[in-house]
């Protein structure tokens, strides 16, 4: 009787509240935990007599930072949702959303890649040129044992964990404040400063948009899950055949080149555009009940602790 009553006082929606809080739950956890997977890590590195700095910028440990790091969403999650009364099934991980969604959200990954990537590279040329150190912490597939971590250090952790936090929690709490819209930006902003620097922000950015769009036109996570997925999957798979082969498919720079960009990423939106008229009619699978009152202030300590720490980072990245 006493776990039926708990059950029937657990909410099923998110609130612009609880975007806040999980936002700024999900920009400092990491942080915590990865500085206590360092700790330990060099801890018993140093015990076992080898080399501290060596060991700690290994593969190994690269990998095992970064999934953590990821894993300690999926936490936040669980652990959130518990303290809040929430349902874990609040976040739709809807299998049944049919074979033209899955073949929309695997059509969007692979064009959202192909169509920006040209752009990303000329925004790294002009970060580099205005003297910002670009940096890389990914492994890097110089053989198929790495390329095969690589996907599930890079693709499949990351395509799970955080689109439950962004796209499962974060954007449908900001829709019972804002219009769908102004939801799918906001949420978007948020996902690429979580990343923390200016190189690693255009496009998630530009990723959020798509697959905020594409998660309230289909309702599920699993949809932006896929997209998510393939789009990591195809940079890290273009990246190990650079490496194999030689070969890459940026175009080199030029004033043309950057006509190109620019076209390509128009592509990729015109034909997400026609997606949405053409087959989802410009309707969103779920409708959310919008909330009066004010918006609430951990939503915009969390933004703003956020850019407090893009700001930091991006200062000394210049230095």
């Amino acid at each position: 009787m006493e776990k039926e009553r708990q059950l029937f006082d657990k909410r099923n929606f998110y609130t612009d509240d609880d975007s806040g809080k999980v936002f700024i739950i999900s920009l400092l956890a990491p942080l915590l935990v990865s500085l206590l997977v360092f700790l330990v890590c060099g801890a018993v590195v140093s015990a076992s007599g080898l080399n501290v700095e060596t060991e700690l910028n290994s593969v190994w440990f690269t990998a095992l930072s970064s999934v953590i790091s990821s894993l300690t969403f999926v936490a936040v999650y669980l652990i959130y949702n518990k303290v809040a009364k929430i349902d874990n099934k609040t976040v739709s991980f809807n299998f049944k959303i049919g074979y033209k969604n899955y073949l929309i959200a695997i059509l969007v990954g692979i064009v959202a890649l192909l169509g920006l990537q040209q752009l990303i590279s000329l925004f790294d040329i002009l970060w580099e040129n205005i003297g910002y150190n670009l940096t890389s912490t990914s492994i890097n597939p110089t053989n198929f044992g790495l390329f095969a971590l690589m996907v599930f250090v890079s693709a499949i952790t990351p395509a799970i964990c955080e689109e439950i936090i962004f796209r499962g929690m974060i954007l449908n709490g900001l829709r019972t404040k804002f219009s769908d819209l102004s939801s799918i930006a906001l949420s978007a902003f948020m996902f690429a400063l979580i990343h923390g620097n200016l190189q690693q922000f255009i496009y998630p950015f530009l990723l959020g948009l798509v697959f905020g769009w594409l998660y309230l036109r289909t309702g599920s996570v699993i949809s932006t899950m896929i997209a998510h997925f393939l789009n990591n999957f195809l940079v890290i798979l273009f990246t190990y055949l650079v490496n194999v082969t030689g070969f890459s498919m940026i175009i080199p720079f030029s004033w043309w080149s950057v006509i190109v960009a620019i076209a390509l990423a128009i592509v990729v939106f015109a034909i997400i555009y026609i997606i949405d008229k053409f087959l989802y009619k410009h309707k969103s699978v779920s409708e959310v009940k919008r909330q009066e009152g004010k918006i609430s202030l951990f939503l915009w300590v969390s933004i703003a602790l956020a850019v407090l720490i893009f700001l930091i980072n991006l200062i000394s990245a210049f230095i």
